[in-house]
C-alpha cells in the first residue's frame, strides 16, 4: 500500500467519523416525530431529497401529530402546573383532549382570557394572531 492510498483511507475515514457524530448529535438534539417519519418513509420516492426524519416545531402544540397552536411569550413552572402566557391559532385546538408541547403530554385546566384576533405594531411592522389564548395553565398527563 503506498503512502497517498494510506493517506486518502485515513482521510476518508476521519470525514466518515466527523459526518457520523455530527448526524449522531442531529438525531439527539432535535425532536423527531417517529410516526410522521414512518409515514414519509412509505411514501419516498427516489427523486425526493433526502429529509426523510419528520421533526417538530419547538414553539407548537400537537394533537393527533397536527399543529393545533403556536406558543408565544413565556412559558412557565409553577407547582407542577405549566402555564403558557399566550397560545395562538387555536381554532383546530380541542381543549377539552390532552396535547403535545415538545416532549411532554398536558391537559388545559384554565385559561385567563381568549381573543379572536390580536394585532400588534412594534417598529412599524405589525403582526396579527388569530384565536389567541392567554394565561392556559396545564398540567402533565402520563
Amino acid at each position: 500500500m503506498s503512502f497517498l492510498e494510506l493517506s486518502f483511507k485515513i482521510i476518508l475515514t476521519l470525514v466518515v467519523i466527523l459526518l457520523c457524530f455530527g448526524f449522531l448529535r442531529w438525531i439527539w438534539t432535535h425532536q423527531i416525530d417517529p410516526i410522521e417519519t414512518i409515514k414519509r418513509l412509505g411514501k419516498r420516492k427516489a427523486q425526493e431529497t433526502l429529509d426523510i426524519f419528520a421533526t417538530r416545531d419547538q414553539n407548537a402544540i400537537y394533537q393527533g401529530g397536527i399543529i393545533v397552536g403556536k406558543v408565544s411569550g413565556n412559558v412557565d413552572e409553577v407547582d407542577s402546573k405549566i402555564i403558557f402566557r399566550e397560545i395562538f391559532d387555536t381554532s383546530n385546538l380541542n381543549q377539552n383532549l390532552p396535547f403535545e408541547y415538545r416532549r411532554d403530554r398536558l391537559r388545559i385546566i384554565s385559561i385567563g382570557s381568549f381573543t379572536g384576533m390580536d394585532i400588534k405594531m412594534v417598529d412599524g411592522k405589525s403582526t396579527i394572531k388569530h384565536n389567541v389564548i392567554k394565561d392556559v395553565v396545564c398540567e402533565r398527563i402520563k
